[in-house]
């Protein structure tokens, strides 16, 4: 077997060091882009809610004026 020096361990470390580094970077952008999507979808599901109860309680009001 052969034994591997400093250096040669350092250079490897530092290479899975990147490459940990550039998954993290990736990890992050999906990340932004989901929580993008999950706000947007959250603001749809919040105007909906909000235009249902609108019209219920304008039916509610023309129920009781009728």
């Amino acid at each position: 077997m052969s034994e591997r020096s400093v250096e040669e361990i350092r250079r490897e470390i530092a290479a899975e060091r990147q490459r940990l580094n550039d998954d993290l970077a990736g990890l992050r952008s999906e990340l932004r882009s989901l929580a993008l999507f999950a706000a947007v979808g959250l603001i749809v599901v919040g105007l909906v809610t909000w235009w249902a109860g609108k019209r219920k309680g304008a039916q509610t009001v023309w129920k009781l004026v009728k």
